[in-house]
């Protein structure tokens, strides 16, 4: 009896230590699973917010990671960005900067602080070329068994580590700072088994935990998508897209209205292919072109019309027309738009009729016009909302209108009379167009 007594309290100590254990566990993983929701809501705001909190700027940065724990002057502030990081288009890893995202030091399970890669083409310094939401980000993030969680054109933007307890090799060691020492090696694990390291920001592939403990970085991520979801929630957001559309148009129209000749020729369209879609000066206009991109240079179509315009820049402050113009300081609407323009300029099209180009000696009311529903017009500016999932829309290939547009009753050919179609908002339906009339007045159309 008295074994049996001591084998039964044998058991049940075991099976107490056991049941501990694994509350231990579970506590330390939903604190783990609580700081990295916590830290990806962070970024998330910090990007949908980032136009309001620096002027002059648009929506979708996300901060350097803290490199150094130290501010620009070299002193102590850890969790604190870095102002730059890196060269442009360059992915940035290292300490996630709760400090800047007005966080405390977020701590896994394991009381480490946690670790942060961003995408080179969303940090915020040096910026990428066109900030909008077909920019995909440059990360890709695999589950433990080495399947991959993102999709070729959905791929991270950020990505947020818990390294939870050190490994054979690694070191946690203080370092005389509050989260450590800023060798992500000494963190962050190297799967040799899949030929990841969730330190080789160069390579831009990390892995989360494996079942068999060779990685036990805890990890969450933001993609491309998750991002720009959260961005078109803003009430303004959308309106701001449809304001911008509308000054290009108006800006299209004052050209017309500013002709030395007296006639209301607009500008002839920029190519729809273009070696770099980020470069203002690719934007340039082009002779018998009566279907393309919005120009941002105008010299072909000044030569014909000889406009009044001064220089041959359309957005370009005091060039004496109404179009978005860059200022260092934004006080006016159509400054404020400039980098909304700067950065969202691939998604505008520019339809001209025949009547109205450089070559037509422009006459009211129209002769050969496009139709946008049966009416005839002068032009059309067409802004090409998100991807449609029902139409299978990709943007990889930035020339194939079928993507962006679906404001059309054909193909985009270039003849200056073609019909155009502009329904109410669906599944298979959001481009947003402003039309210029015969007397170049603009509307919604």
């Amino acid at each position: 009896m008295i074994v049996l007594l001591i084998m039964v309290l044998g058991v049940t100590a075991v099976l107490a230590s056991t049941l501990n254990l694994s509350a231990v566990q579970k506590a330390r993983q939903q604190q783990t699973a609580a700081a990295l929701a916590q830290a990806r809501d962070a970024l998330i705001g910090y990007a949908i917010t980032y136009g309001d909190n620096h002027s002059g700027e648009t929506h979708g940065y996300l901060p350097c990671p803290d490199v150094n724990g130290k501010d620009l002057s070299g002193n102590p502030a850890e969790g604190s960005a870095r102002a730059s990081c890196g060269s442009k288009d360059v992915s940035a890893i290292g300490r996630l900067p709760w400090r800047t995202l007005g966080l405390q030091a977020l701590r896994d399970g394991n009381g480490e602080c946690l670790w942060y890669a961003v995408s080179g083409n969303y940090k915020n310094n040096p910026k990428t070329g066109l900030m909008n939401w077909d920019t995909n980000g440059k990360l890709q993030v695999v589950s433990g068994d080495g399947t991959l969680l993102t999709t070729e054109d959905n791929q991270a933007v950020a990505v947020v580590f818990a390294p939870n307890a050190a490994r054979p090799g690694q070191n946690h060691a203080a370092a005389g700072m509050l989260c450590g020492s800023y060798s992500s090696a000494d963190y962050l694990d190297n799967d040799v088994g899949h030929g990841i390291n969730n330190t080789d920001i160069a390579a831009g592939k990390f892995i989360r935990a494996t079942a068999d403990g060779t990685v036990n970085d805890q990890l969450i991520f933001i993609t491309r998508q998750d991002l720009w979801n959260a961005i078109q929630q803003r009430t303004d957001f959308a309106s701001t897209l449809r304001q911008l559309s509308l000054r290009v148009a108006e800006c299209l129209a004052s050209y017309g209205r500013n002709n030395a000749s007296g006639n209301l020729s607009l500008p002839w369209p920029a190519p729809l292919t273009l070696s770099d879609y980020a470069v203002n000066s690719n934007y340039g206009d082009r002779s018998n072109l009566y279907f393309g991109r919005i120009p941002y240079d105008v010299a072909t179509t000044n030569a014909q019309t000889h406009n009044n315009m001064s220089g041959a820049t359309l957005m370009a402050p005091a060039n004496g027309l109404a179009c978005p113009s860059y200022a260092a300081t934004p006080t006016t609407e159509l400054q404020r738009l400039y980098p909304w323009w700067d950065n969202w300029k691939d998604q505008l099209f520019y339809a001209l009729s025949a009547a109205y180009s450089a070559q037509g000696g422009a006459t009211a009311p129209c002769g050969n016009c496009i139709t946008v529903n049966g009416r005839p017009y002068a032009a059309v500016v067409l802004f090409a909302g998100p991807r449609l999932a029902a139409l299978e829309q990709t943007r990889t290939a930035r020339n194939v209108m079928a993507n962006f547009l679906e404001a059309r009753t054909g193909d985009f050919s270039s003849t200056g009379r073609d019909p155009y179609s502009s329904p109410a908002a669906s599944p298979t339906f959001n481009d947003v167009l402003f039309c210029i009339d015969p007397l170049l007045a603009v509307t919604a159309c």
